[in-house]
Parts: structure tokens; sequence; C-alpha cells
């Protein structure tokens, strides 16, 4: 077609192309393997291809591709050992390309899950039209995968039914949900699904999710804490979503909620990706063919960004979690069914790059396939798409990167893991973990084995007391605050929380966090906290001598509030600790012959602390505990010879400050409903980093769920195998009261910061 012919939105988009040509990626499109037509990437919605790290180093990508006969295959797996600068065929999946089928493909540790079912532009009942569930395990010797038998999830029997459009998704208890649409005889079509709980060896139907009136598709995609499953049907608006929560009951689905009015075209031009926390990041086109990215938080979506305005039937998206920058890749039109481009826009920092062409020569460019996530250090983004010459043709399966900057070595945390079914207590020195199960009795002791992934039920308190703060002492012994009939005890067990004695009634004080409790010299120190007058009152500081058997009161403090915690600093036998809230109530002391005798180093605002750390040359590092101005709370640090340093301004009052044991620091800052110090519109708990104790950075927000209180997210353990714990208390996506907790690594370093883990950058 030539140039005189186009529309001028043609004509302008084109003079784009061209001007940005040689902006494409320095590694050249790549050839996958033949395939039967433009659009053999289909669904866009699913996951095609994956990326596994292998022990021992290295990484093989894995892509599943329907070739519609092409070579005599159907849908197969193709493997690439060279982060997909070529690839081979690997291993059939259903060779039978009479019945194209496509997959939805899910990474479980070095194992690779998928779900198989139908798709075609036509769909009519057939008894071939089942849905299927297959394991491929990882095989260590071959550095391989082995497929395991085909599992039937959903079963046509009746020529005049038949189901298509199958996804996988699994949720944090570890249970597989596989979502499917069904053809009924009176052509309607129901959005049906199944669950498995013992590892996809057999899989119960649930109660269907919705009927529509039309083909309809969507996306089942697992958010951190729940499960949402966001659909439409063709040429109809709305879009709607249905959301369960992994903590509730399994048939428990919320009653469904509009999307977004303009609707998704067949309901599965989309690609989805989530960042964790009950959030989604949705690329989509509209009934109208136009382009959109939205963000999902929880709750609701949000307002809609236009990427491409121009409509057009093959126009699709296919979106990457690079990090904490999402990319997004699609393929606009310059002529239809003849020239489409492949594009690229990256999300970051809240703001989409400029649209960046990466393929603008004369070629059919058909639906797109990227990886749903990469680590962040990664220079190279694929995008797998059909490329014909024009929609009807036979072609081949092409690769084509986005060349992006290594993220900045500044800081920056990833989520691992995350669970909203218990609320954590302590680690041990072993690395065994405790928690309460949401639901459950407060009495009733849960233990991880596992890196705190999976829970199981561990003893009851014998007197039937609630846990509510634990210490774990470096031999082992667990000290918790526990509480019954309105009187508070310290609780104590030696043998890894089997069995449980009360050896010290605090009445009404209690422990505020677990650094109310340190170790040093032999000696366990503990000092009250106390919740029942704003006034002042007495605070005792206790001591054990034999790991917390029997305790003596070593020192009572007046003048005060609230204990708020203690610090130990073996290499100097100092021991400090930390008084509030008022500017006349606070205190930071120092103590160096056991506590018995204490040195006021900081006063007033400045000294309002809750927890710290202290450094190699005996300094504290702490977060205040500041929530009123004139005042504003920062991390600050003071010098046993009392010389104190501010630097840097937080955001909230910080009830946690934690040194990681590989190096780096992470302080907790609430939102606390009362106070003046918050930005407007800032109703979060926020996670500040540093890698050196001096430069940070905010890494993390977490959304408060009740308006009437405080929202916390805080770091007191460190797993042996150096993930951080974060507790999190009121805050959206999580459990019962926005209870619940994530394992965090750094990535990255940062310069100054001591040999360690690695970070990336912030998340949004």
């Amino acid at each position: 077609m030539s140039f005189a012919r186009l529309s001028l939105a043609s004509r302008q988009r084109w003079g784009l192309v061209t001007c940005l040509l040689f902006a494409a990626s320095a590694f050249a499109a790549q050839s996958v393997a033949p395939i039967g037509g433009g659009n053999a990437l289909t669904l866009p919605s699913q996951r095609h291809v994956v990326r596994l790290e292998l022990p021992g180093g290295g990484a093989v990508w894995l892509l599943a591709l329907q070739q519609e006969g092409q070579q005599g295959r159907g849908l197969g797996f193709f493997r690439s050992d060279d982060e997909g600068l070529t690839w081979r065929y690997e291993a059939p999946i259903q060779n039978d390309w009479s019945h194209p089928d496509r997959a939805d493909l899910l990474p479980v540790g070095l194992d690779v899950a998928l779900v198989y079912s139908y798709e075609g532009p036509a769909f009519m009942g057939s008894s071939r039209h089942d849905v299927y569930f297959q394991w491929w395990r990882y095989q260590p010797g071959s550095r391989s995968w082995t497929p395991s038998p085909a599992v039937r999830v959903f079963d046509s029997t009746q020529g005049t039914t038949g189901y298509g459009r199958a996804e996988l998704a699994r949720d944090s208890l570890g249970r597989l949900w596989v979502q499917a649409f069904r053809l009924e005889a009176n052509g309607s079509h129901t959005a049906v699904i199944a669950v498995s709980g013992d590892g996809g060896l057999t899989f119960q139907p649930q109660p269907s999710l919705v009927t529509l009136s039309q083909r309809g598709g969507g996306r089942l995609l697992h958010l951190g804490d729940r499960l949402i499953f966001l659909y439409g049907h063709h040429g109809v608006s709305p879009a709607w979503f249905r959301v369960r929560m992994d903590s509730a009951p399994l048939g428990s689905w919320q009653a469904q909620q509009q999307a977004f009015p303009e609707g998704i075209y067949h309901g599965a031009a989309l690609s989805a990706v989530s960042p964790g926390a009950g959030r989604m990041h949705l690329a989509y086109k509209d009934v109208a063919e136009r382009l959109y990215y939205r963000a999902f938080d929880g709750t609701a979506f949000g307002p809609a960004t236009t990427l491409e305005s121009t409509s057009d039937w093959a126009l699709q998206p296919a979106v990457t979690l690079k990090g904490d920058t999402l990319v997004v890749f699609y393929n606009p039109v310059i002529s239809t069914n003849t020239h489409y481009t492949l594009t690229v826009r990256e999300l970051s920092g809240g703001r989409f790059t400029p649209p960046r062409v990466l393929e603008g020569s004369q070629r059919f460019r058909g639906y797109l396939a990227a990886p749903e996530r990469l680590p962040g250090s990664m220079t190279r983004v694929p995008c797998f798409y059909g490329e014909t010459p024009d929609a009807s043709s036979n072609g081949a399966a092409m690769v084509t990167f986005l060349e992006s900057s290594a993220p900045p070595p500044g800081p920056g945390l990833e989520v691992v893991h995350t669970n909203t079914t218990h609320h954590f207590l302590a680690v041990d020195p072993s690395g065994r973990a405790y928690a309460l199960q949401l639901g459950d009795s407060a009495s009733r002791l849960y233990v991880s084995t596992d890196g705190a992934r999976t829970w199981t039920f561990r003893a009851r308190h014998p007197l039937g007391s609630w846990f509510h703060v634990m210490t774990a002492l470096a031999d082992g012994t667990l000290l918790a605050n526990t509480s019954r009939n309105g009187r508070y005890y310290i609780s104590r067990s030696g043998d890894g929380g089997a069995t449980w004695s009360e050896v010290l009634l605090l009445d009404t004080y209690r422990m505020l966090t677990p650094r109310n409790i340190a170790e040093l010299d032999g000696t366990v120190y503990l000092l009250e906290y106390q919740a029942f007058t704003t006034g002042d009152a007495p605070i005792r500081l206790y001591a054990s001598a034999d790991q917390g058997r029997t305790w003596q009161v070593r020192q009572t403090f007046l003048g005060h509030r609230h204990g708020h915690g203690l610090a130990a600093d073996p290499a100097r036998h100092a021991l400090w600790a930390f008084f509030g809230d008022t500017t006349r109530q606070a205190g930071l002391f120092r103590s160096t012959d056991a506590g018995r005798t204490w040195t006021r180093l900081v006063a007033g605002q400045d000294a309002n602390v809750v927890t710290a750390t202290v450094l190699g040359d005996g300094t504290l590092l702490y977060g205040q505990d500041i929530s009123y101005l004139p005042s504003r709370p920062h991390v600050a640090q003071v010098a046993p010879d009392g010389v104190y340093v501010e630097l840097a301004q937080l955001t909230g009052p910080a009830y946690s400050t934690y040194g990681a044991s590989g190096g780096g620091f992470v302080v907790g800052c609430a939102r606390e409903p009362d106070g003046d110090i918050y930005l407007p519109g800032d109703v979060s708990a926020h996670v500040w980093i540093s890698p050196n104790g001096v430069d940070w950075t905010m890494a993390r927000s977490y959304p408060r769920l009740s308006a009437i209180e405080n929202v916390r997210a805080d770091v007191y353990y460190e797993l042996p195998s150096g993930l951080l714990v974060l507790q999190l208390k009121n805050a959206q996506g999580f459990g019962s009261g926005g209870v619940g907790y994530q394992l965090l690594r750094f990535r990255g370093r940062g310069a100054g910061a001591a040999a360690g883990p690695t970070w990336s950058a912030p998340a949004p």
C-alpha cells in the first residue's frame, strides 16, 4: 500500500515508525518456529512463556506454542538456554493439531503447572472440548522437564456442549484453581471453576461464577492474598469481576462488581500481572477495539490510561513486570491485516514512557505473548508474536527484545511470599517460626519449619491464655506476652513451643513489640509497656539470670508513660532503653552497669523511639515515633557520647527499625488515626530502606483497612535464609483485621553497604 493511500492517523504513525526504527533492539528478531497463522499465540489473557532459574546457575525459557500442523506438530514446548536468543523443540504437550489446544502456564518452584484447552475463532459443541491439567516436573540430572499424566478437569460428554479458554491460578494455601467457559446447549456460556487441594491429582467442581449470553473470556489471577476473576463477552459492555479471599470458605466468592464500562473485546483481549498485596496491572482492548491500562487496588479499578486510540481487530497487549517496572508490548495497525508494528511502553514511577517501536517492517504481527514477570536486574525483555505476510497466511513465531537499562543500585525490596492467614509472632535461631492462625483461638500456637511458608498446629497454652507478642532468645527459649482474665503474663517455653508455663505476672502492664526484651552478658531484660493511662506510670525493668525462669526488678523508672523497648550493645556491655510519648515523658537512656544506673542521652521528641538497632561503632540508629507537629519524625542516630544527628524525614511514626544481617536497614512507619504530620491523602503504612544507614528511600506502601486503627508494616525478625519478615496490621489486602505478613528480599546494594544481598528499584 502506498503512503498516499494511508489515513492521516496511519501516516502520522508511520512517520513515528520511520523516526524510531533505529531505536529498535540491537538483537534482531529471532524466529522460534513455523506456525499456521499469525494468531498462533492466542489467547492474549493466557501465559504462554515462563523463565526458570536453575540451581547451579543459568536459566531456561519454555514457550508453549500451537503450530497448527506445521512440522507435523500441534501444541508443544520450545526451549531456550541462552535467554531467548535461540530456540529448539523440547517436547509435545498435546500434539494432535486437528484439535488446536492452547496452554496457560504457571511456574511453581522449578516445576511448571499448566492447563490446556481448545481455542479457535469458532466454538461449537464437541465431546473433544475437554480441559486438562498437567505437571511438568524438573529433573535435576538432565536439567529437563518430564510430564506427569494429564488430569481431565472438565469433561465434555455431549456433542452440543464443550469447554474452552481454560486458565490456571494457585492461591497462597497452595490450592490449584482452574477456570474455563462451558458452551451450553442453548448457546449461552458459563464460567465454570474447579479446585484441587491435593496438588492437582483431583479437582472438585465449585459453583459456577457467571453465565453469559455470548462467548466469554477473562483472566483468573492470584493477587497475593485473593483470586480475581475478570471477565466480559463479545461486543458487550461493561466488564465485570468477582473476588474471593484465600482465607474465605472454599466456595465463597464475593458478588460480581462492574470493573469498567467500556468492556473487554471478546473478554480475553487482555494481559495482566499482580505485584502482590491485592493489586493488579491490566492492559486490555475495549469493545471499540482501543487499548487501555488500568490498575486494580484490591477493591476497584482506577482510571483508564489510553495506550492506543486507533482501533483494530488484531490489536493486542502483552505485559511483563520487570522488577517494579511494567513493560507493555502492543501491535498498532498501519494497514489492516498486513502491517502492524511491535511497540512498547514502560510504566515506572506512575508514568508511562512514550511509545517505542521495536519492529516496523511491513508484516502482519499477530497476538503477543510475554513472560509474566522477570527480575529487575534483567536488561532484555522478550516479546513473542506471530509474524506472517497477512492475517491468513502461514509464517513464524518470532521473538524481539526490549533493551532496557539495568536498575540503579539504589535500594528496593522484593516480595517473595505473602501470607494472609496467619499472625506472625517470632522465629528462633534454628529457623523455626511461630504464628497464630487467623480465625482460630489466640491460645493455639502454630509452627513452621519451611521458612514460614506452611504452618502446622504446635500446642495450646495450658491455661487457655492468649498469645500477643513473642521473643526468641539466643538459645531458642521462647518468651511470650500472654493474657487471661484481663491480666498479662510472661509465659515461657524451653521446648520450641510444645509446653508453656507462666513465669511473671505483669498484671495491667504488657509488651509493645518483641524488642521489649533484650539479652546482654547472660542476662535477659524486660522493659514494661502500659496502655491504661495517658499520664505518668512507674515503668519497671526486670532482669532474669536463668533464661526467663525467674525475674527480679532491676530498676523502676518514673516520669514516663511508655516503656517502648530495649537494645543491647554486647561489644560495649551497654543497654539502651526508650521511653515515650509526650515531649516531657520521652527519653533515650543508656546503661553500662547491667541496668543499675542510667544516663539520659536524648530528651523530648528527638528521643521518642519504639525500637532501634546498634551499629558497629556503638551508635544507635532509629526511626522516631512522632505524630504531631511541630516536630516531624526522622531517621536519627545518637552516639554513645550523646551526639545526635537526623538523617532523613519519614512519612509517619516509626514502630520498627531493623538492621539486616547481610547489610542494609529497614524502618516501618505507621499511619495512626490521629496526628497532623501526614501528607494530604496519605493513609498508608510505609517501609523505608537504606543500604548504609545514611541514604533512605521509601520502598513499599500498605493502605489502611480501617480508618480508626493504626496501619503498621514492621520488620522484627529475619529468617536464616536472609528473608525479612514484614508483619502487617490493618492493611488492605490481608487477612482478618488486615493482618498477615510478607517475606522480603533485599535486591542490589548501595555504596557504603556491608557485603550482603542485592537491591532492586523501589516498588510502586
